[in-house]
């Protein structure tokens, strides 16, 4: 039995060893070249998110100790509530990670958190990053471009001590402008003119953007997009994950007076999805518009949710059936936020702006 299986793989091995050498004098075959570079290219592609992802991502402004107004937050809150996210295995992320995350190109801890600073306050540097390398956090800078220098505001030389340690520095465009309110012409040279200005003084680029007031549009985001930006933050309630928009991405504001019964509500919600959106996120309605969209999650019944509009109830139809949405909100003119809650398990959210004219 032994000698007829030698036998048998000396025979293997001569047939292997005679189409080798039978192929190495013969023509290249155009397709089989083809072949070859198809997966070549495929080998070179970074791997995928291998699960889906939950992203925390916090929106801060001042810290200090103590607070003096309604953006800035006492040191000792703040401190209580990173100590919240370390006691829940929270591990930081930059914005261009999620970046790539939802492009497809790379993967984040199961528990990610993504702490944001708007405004460029000289506190980011002096108060937040001392607590935050307590434990070994890093968190992103959104630059209002012009002030960078001014009184109370980072200057330069501390924008790359920030970078140098691992920070990511984003833009809030040159002069904090609400860009849902001015000319299209001014909202480009605002989103252009801050990127560039930003990328000249720093080693990583300025590829990450905070709408100022949380306010975007659908052109909005298409300029922001136009001008490099490859993910832009919102102050949108709610979680981000996989179905999120890399424009649209939401960040829970943090206030003075944020309890931290509050505080850990919110790591543990999850996004509440819908799809078939009609009209599109982003687009501008009219003050009597009505809305319709399908509730996507299986765990949340029909009739299980509340809505509101900048803090309203509003009422909404849904059928079983198809998971057809309804709604009919009374919309302001200018911007309005929707919100949309399932207050089960587990809690759900998702909002976004809808500007009404």
């Amino acid at each position: 039995m032994v000698v007829k299986t030698m036998r048998a793989l000396c025979l293997l091995v001569a047939a292997v060893l005679i189409a080798v050498l039978a192929g190495c004098g013969s023509e290249p075959d155009p397709a089989a070249e083809g072949e070859g570079e198809s997966v070549e290219a495929v080998a070179e592609v970074p791997s995928g998110p291998t699960a889906d992802r939950k992203v925390v991502a916090l929106c801060y402004h001042s810290i200090a100790d103590e607070s003096g107004s309604t953006y800035e937050l006492a040191i000792g809150d703040f401190k209580e509530q990173l100590q919240a996210l370390a006691d829940d295995g929270y591990e930081t992320v930059l914005p261009s990670q999620i970046a790539d995350y939802l492009e497809g190109k790379g993967d984040l801890p199961e528990k990610a958190v993504c702490i944001t600073f708007d405004d460029g306050p000289e506190s980011i540097l002096t108060v937040s990053k001392p607590a935050m390398d307590a434990h070994g956090y890093v968190g992103a800078a959104f630059l209002i471009a012009d002030s960078v220098g001014g009184d109370g505001k980072l200057s330069w030389d501390q924008v790359r001590e920030l970078e140098a340690a691992g920070w990511e520095i984003g833009s809030h465009t040159c002069t904090h402008e609400m860009l849902t309110r001015v000319s299209a012409d001014t909202c480009v040279a605002e989103l252009e003119d801050a990127r560039e200005g930003i990328a000249a003084e720093v080693e990583g680029g300025c590829d990450a953007f905070a709408y100022p007031n949380g306010l975007y549009d659908a052109d909005v985001a298409a300029h922001a997009r136009d001008a490099g930006y490859r993910i832009a933050f919102t102050i949108d309630r709610g979680p981000a994950d996989q179905t999120t928009d890399a424009m649209f991405v939401p960040r829970q504001m943090l206030v003075d007076g944020n309890s931290l019964k509050t505080f850990r509500g919110w790591l543990s919600q999850e996004k509440l999805h819908l799809e078939e959106i009609d009209p599109p996120v982003g687009e501008r309605l009219s003050t009597d518009a009505g809305i319709t969209a399908r509730l996507a999650d299986d765990d949340v019944p029909i009739d299980g949710m509340e809505m509101s509009v900048n803090g309203s109830p509003i009422k909404y139809e849904g059928d079983s059936e198809t998971g057809m949405l309804t709604i009919s909100p009374e919309l302001n003119e200018g911007a309005n936020n929707l919100r949309i809650n399932f207050y089960g398990s587990p809690r759900r959210e998702v909002s976004w702006v809808i500007v009404a004219e």
